[in-house]
């Protein structure tokens, strides 16, 4: 066990130091540990050190290190947001704060955007599962600033169906939206553009 734990924490440093990855592939042999999903959480969080997000630079570009949430109802819809005086929608999310994991921030900035708790909202018990990294122009920024997206999902299927109907608008958003890939692509960021288009591609959404 700590032989693969060991090989598990060194795909997800690869993971993580390559823009674009699927961490998925690299996660899923510790997601068939002992305790699945959540020991894979809690082993991850412990070992990775954080620290506040900031805006890192690589080859003449500055990134923005993001988390974001791939929520998808039972009509295969994805949830998306608006801020006050935007046009455009984004995938609910955020950056780091000091000391936070990605599970932490992530659950933090779902209940200060959609106003619920992931966890433990649901009479169905919930994990926070990797879905992907996306990579782009960051929206409303210089040219040559890059964003980097590292979005989750609720698992059971069960978990992520009941949040359909708690999730709501905090004070800090606007409007939440379900849409799917018909959604007007020039009202979503780059980095939503890209998101939209594989989850239709892996059979998602409609």
């Amino acid at each position: 066990l700590k032989r693969t734990t060991m090989i598990c924490f060194r795909r997800a440093i690869i993971a993580a130091a390559i823009p674009c990855i699927d961490r998925t592939a690299a996660f899923a042999p510790f997601l068939s540990l002992p305790g699945g999903a959540s020991s894979f959480h809690r082993s991850l969080d412990q070992l990775r050190p954080h620290k506040m997000s900031t805006t890192d630079t690589d080859e003449g570009n500055s990134y923005i290190d993001k988390l974001a949430l791939i929520m998808i109802n039972s009509e295969n819809k994805q949830l998306v947001a608006r801020s006050y005086g935007k046009k455009v929608y984004y995938t609910p999310g955020g950056k780091r704060e000091a000391g936070e994991s990605d599970v932490q921030a992530l659950l933090r900035e779902c209940k200060e955007e959609l106003d619920v708790d992931l966890l433990s909202a649901t009479k169905t018990p919930g994990n926070i599962e990797p879905y992907g990294t996306f990579q782009a122009q960051a929206y409303g920024k210089p040219d040559g600033t890059m964003v980097r997206m590292t979005c989750f999902r609720v698992v059971p299927r069960e978990a992520e169906i009941e949040l359909e109907s708690l999730v709501q608008p905090s004070e800090e958003v606007e409007e939440l939206a379900w849409i799917d890939s018909t959604f007007d692509m020039e009202k979503l960021t780059v980095t939503g553009i890209m998101i939209v288009e594989d989850l239709k591609e892996k059979g998602l959404i409609d």
